[in-house]
């Protein structure tokens, strides 16, 4: 008579024995790996909300509109992205990082006083795209543009403050609002046959405005007044802080702005507007990037008391987490990307003939991938000046090699360059981060 297992039986069939408890070590790292894996998702659910809600709008609009009205779009769009590199740099980052490690009691204080500088900057901000507007002959679209650009900075600020305190899920209802908002009522327009650039803008505009009522709800700058921040004193650190972040975001997002703005001045915003189409299909990882870009810098400040070795150790994790889904992607996109280019803008769509400028745009985008993961660790241990050296010589190696690959193959030739730009990229940025982390173990003190 076989043994009866020492779990006992019952109707069922052979109980499982109890599992045997993890060891110490084993439980400390499945804990960690638990909550590593918490901290990131949430990040990602809602930067891929708001990732996929513009390359949604993005899609809509190429669809619909003609590639010159896309283009004069894509151009508009770049130049707020631009001018938010600006809020973002000086407000919005110095706010992560300093909020980081402020006592709670500080959090309002320090969110009042960014809201207030916010909107110092917007004044001279909205007076540029007023400007830009009425030199382009697009008066008509001053108001609505300005609108949604203040009232999408707003927003950014509220969800921002969420972030810093790494309450990623209470942002997430309010940019289900803002960026999937917008996507149902740019499609309820060009369903009503009413779309156009300034509708778009206004639908843009509303559902960031009714975001960022609900995000500020939940920020706590609406708590009773406590301590106070001295105005000029926080003007001047966020300036310290951030002005190395401004010179760097500026030239990252320069690169491709620069190549687009080129290439609408030699063969118009319609030439624009391709090149524009086949960034669309490279943006789709942008919830991945952004959202780890997003929560890198807090990670590597918060262990960056320990030496800069022991905020890399604590930020690479993040990065190795994406890079599988995000090498795999890219991948993909290169080797097939007149399917994904159906599938986004139809069979029909003057842009199916862009698959060898697609495959060239995934190529960059799996070094500018790991590039962007080790800025971010350099914007954490406040090197920023290291990332804006990284980015400063992509700009030069980008503009060198774009005047002539540019006149000589045209949109094709814009993508060789940001290639080449993305390699060199890459090699510096590994190099200063090596030479960062030796440098700063040498100069730790020995026991």
């Amino acid at each position: 008579m076989p043994a009866e297992p020492a779990s006992g039986t019952n109707l069922l069939g052979p109980l499982s024995p109890e599992p045997a408890p993890l060891p110490g070590g084993l439980r400390r790292k499945a804990a960690s790996a638990l909550a590593q894996a918490g901290r990131l998702g949430w990040p990602l659910v809602d930067q891929g909300i708001a990732s996929i809600g513009t390359f949604a709008l993005t899609v809509t609009l190429a669809r619909v509109l003609a590639p010159g009205e896309y283009g004069a779009f894509a151009l508009l769009l770049g130049g707020l992205m631009t001018l938010h590199m600006v809020t973002s740099s000086l407000v919005f980052y110095p706010l992560s990082i300093r909020l980081a490690a402020a006592a709670e009691a500080e959090s309002a204080a320090f969110a009042r006083t960014s809201l207030v500088l916010l909107a110092a900057l917007l004044v001279p901000a909205i007076s540029a795209v007023g400007l830009g507007l009425l030199l382009a002959g697009h008066a008509d679209l001053i108001l609505p543009a300005c609108a949604y650009f203040v009232l999408w900075q707003v927003q950014e600020a509220f969800r921002r403050l969420l972030f810093a305190q790494f309450r990623f899920a209470a942002a997430v209802p309010g940019d289900v609002v803002s960026y999937l908002g917008q996507v149902a009522v740019v499609l309820a327009l060009a369903r009503a046959d009413r779309l156009s650039l300034a509708s778009a803008l206004v639908a843009m505009a509303a559902t960031s405005g009714l975001a960022a009522i609900h995000q500020a709800a939940l920020s706590g700058v609406l708590a009773p007044a406590g301590a106070k921040r001295a105005l000029g004193a926080t003007a001047r650190d966020f300036w310290d802080l951030g002005s190395w972040s401004l010179a760097n975001n500026l030239l990252a997002i320069l690169r491709s702005q620069f190549l687009l703005w080129g290439l609408a001045a030699l063969a118009g915003a319609g030439t624009a507007a391709f090149l524009q189409a086949g960034l669309n299909l490279v943006n789709l990882m942008n919830p991945l990037v952004i959202g780890l870009c997003n929560i890198i810098p807090q990670t590597a400040a918060q262990a960056h008391a320990g030496g800069k070795a022991r905020a890399w150790r604590a930020a690479r994790p993040f990065a190795l987490a994406g890079a599988p889904v995000a090498v795999l992607f890219f991948l993909a996109l290169a080797l097939a990307p007149e399917l994904l280019l159906a599938l986004v803008y139809g069979s029909e769509s003057p842009y199916r003939v862009l698959a060898n400028p697609v495959r060239l745009l995934a190529l960059w985008a799996i070094t500018a991938y790991a590039t962007d993961m080790i800025c971010s660790y350099f914007h954490g241990v406040e090197a920023a000046r290291l990332a804006l050296v990284v980015n400063a010589v992509g700009m030069a190696a980008t503009l060198l090699a774009a005047v002539p690959l540019v006149a000589g193959l045209g949109l094709v030739g814009a993508c060789i360059a940001l290639c080449l730009a993305g390699v060199v990229r890459l090699a510096l940025a590994w190099g200063l981060l090596g030479r960062l982390i030796a440098s700063d173990a040498a100069e730790a003190p020995r026991g």
